[in-house]
């Protein structure tokens, strides 16, 4: 593949500003392009497959998301404090595929966000495609928005159910520990992700679940997280972003008794809070809790919590998976060739 380096408008998921259309608060424009062969994005894609594909993971179109409302914040109030960045109403339209190995120029993908009225209220809509290396559109991949919130709101929220969120991953501690029945199990990092290989492949620095306790009946866990990503050698937005939140996708498919028939996909979600406290290098416990739920015929939906010493600092709302037949997913993703 092609060996690319450069210097960034942004980030390394956020490489050129082609259109930087700061008018007011009222109004504002931003479209970035990025490579996928760039040295520092393509470990982010490769080590991302599903049924054998490589594709671009939900968790750069978060972190470019909130790359760029950071970079608008910044520019039109640089005296004021970030507010608290809420990634919502996530949908990915049409799977990107990347080449494995990446050749030519490489593939390219373009993030447009506008701003409207933005302040500690405001909202900035997101839109993803994949495009040539000279800019033009060939497929509409995604969207979302981030809405500009309080944090102090969000952790007032999240007190009200911590009794309950601590208590439900302390019980499934005790149940692991005494139980011999089956029901609830202790699934180490490897196992865990070569449960996770019969439809997604999370490589390297992704796996960042040490250890799940999993209630098969009650399609609910709790995981140790040992996030191995470091600021001063990766891009760690999508590693970070992946990596506190797929628990969700563990336990729809490592629970599912038909696997062999269909799997689960990711549906998007209604909303990712992250506090600004968060740090995983910081050397402090995490770990993150689930219950998933039927929500109609074929989608399981969600909550993942995520503590930090004990305390919640991201909760991801309404994580949805919808089940697939292998024969229907196998036309849209075919399995790469060996």
């Amino acid at each position: 593949m092609p060996s690319i380096t450069q210097t960034y408008d942004m980030s390394a998921s956020c490489q050129h500003i082609t259109d930087d259309a700061f008018l007011n608060q009222h109004s504002t424009t931003v479209t970035v392009h990025s490579c996928l062969a760039d040295l520092m994005l393509w470990p982010v894609l490769r080590d991302h497959k599903c049924n054998g594909v490589t594709l671009a993971p939900s968790g750069l179109y978060g972190d470019m998301a909130a790359t760029v409302a950071k970079h608008v914040w910044s520019k039109l109030y640089p005296e004021r404090a970030l507010p608290g960045l809420n990634v919502a109403d996530k949908h990915v339209t049409k799977t990107y595929i990347c080449d494995n190995p990446q050749v030519g120029p490489g593939q390219w993908l373009e993030m447009k966000a506008v701003a409207e009225d933005l302040d500690v209220s405001g909202i900035i809509k997101c839109s993803f495609s994949s495009i040539q290396p000279d800019g033009t559109k060939l497929d509409d991949l995604a969207r979302c928005v981030v809405k500009l919130e309080h944090e102090s709101d969000w952790m007032a929220e999240w007190a009200l159910l911590h009794p309950l969120i601590t208590a439900r991953i302390q019980t499934l501690q005790a149940r692991a520990q005494v139980e011999a029945s089956g029901k609830v199990r202790t699934i180490q990092r490897d196992q865990a992700y070569e449960l996770f290989k019969s439809f997604v492949e999370y490589s390297g620095k992704y796996q960042a679940m040490s250890e799940v306790i999993i209630d098969k009946a009650s399609l609910e866990a709790t995981a140790l997280l040992d996030i191995q990503a470091g600021p001063e050698h990766d891009l760690v937005g999508p590693y970070y972003l992946d990596g506190i939140c797929h628990l969700s996708g563990f336990v729809c498919n490592a629970t599912d008794e038909n696997a062999k028939n269909h799997t689960y996909i990711s549906h998007g979600w209604e909303s990712a809070r992250i506090l600004h406290s968060f740090d995983p290098r910081s050397g402090k416990e995490l770990r993150n809790y689930v219950c998933m739920e039927p929500e109609g015929k074929d989608v399981l939906c969600g909550t993942v919590y995520v503590l930090q010493d004990g305390e919640t600092v991201a909760v991801w709302e309404g994580v949805r998976f919808k089940r697939i037949p292998w024969r229907v997913l196998n036309v849209f993703l075919p399995p790469a060739k060996s």
